[in-house]
């Protein structure tokens, strides 16, 4: 763990991540992501179901109940030739729904869709009027472009889906934040909040296969 900053507004946290585990695939996919996290991916091929699912562990390094275990994404190509998207986040701790919060405990992903560089969208992970949401959010304007199906399976996961066309990616980064009242290692120090952030991967981007690309 490393203190990426110290302001006068706040302290965030942040833990790298470790690209673990082993598989073969589009060789591209794999060496692209090993190359930004310094690991490998393991990621399936069902061909049947023309399915893609590619899984990063990261490590347990961050305080606070979001720190994030694995991503997986997967792509599943329909016979009508439609394409579906879906990403799952596991953590290492369990957490409620009523835990989450649209600025201060939230999990982010950040969708790299077209040539030029970083993300034109995000999903945002969070609680608004006491409900899981999965906001689908424009970087240029903030503005929430439609809420997405996402699902709180066990404790310790969330999972979001969707079309290609909204959700698909050239390549995406996820981020957890966790701040709270009471939290002995994320809440307050010297008076200031402290922010625990964990990034998955720790640099670069996680590369989806072509067929997920928007």
């Amino acid at each position: 763990m490393r203190i990426l900053s110290t302001l006068a507004a706040a302290t965030v946290l942040v833990a790298g991540s470790t690209y673990a585990a082993s598989a073969s695939i589009a060789a591209s996919i794999a060496a692209s992501s090993a190359a930004s996290t310094g690991g490998s991916a393991s990621t399936t091929k069902a061909g049947k179901a023309g399915t893609i699912t590619t899984t990063v562990s990261d490590a347990d390094d961050t305080p606070g109940p979001l720190d994030i275990a694995s991503v997986r994404h997967r792509v599943r190509q329909r016979s009508d030739g439609t394409v579906r998207v879906a990403y799952r986040i596991r953590t290492f701790d369990g957490f409620a729904v009523r835990r989450l919060h649209r600025r201060h405990r939230n999990v982010v992903i950040e969708l790299h869709r077209t040539r030029e560089r970083g993300a034109d969208r995000n999903i945002t992970i969070m609680r608004r009027d006491g409900r899981l949401v999965a906001a689908l959010i424009s970087n240029a304007t903030r503005r929430v472009i439609r809420d997405l199906h996402v699902a709180h399976p066990d404790s310790r996961t969330l999972r979001v889906s969707g079309s290609r066309q909204a959700i698909g990616a050239r390549s995406v980064f996820v981020t957890s934040s966790f701040h709270a009242r009471g939290s002995r290692r994320c809440g307050f120090d010297g008076g200031y909040p402290v922010t625990c952030q964990d990034d998955v991967p720790q640099h670069g981007w996680l590369a989806l296969p072509r067929s997920a690309w928007p």
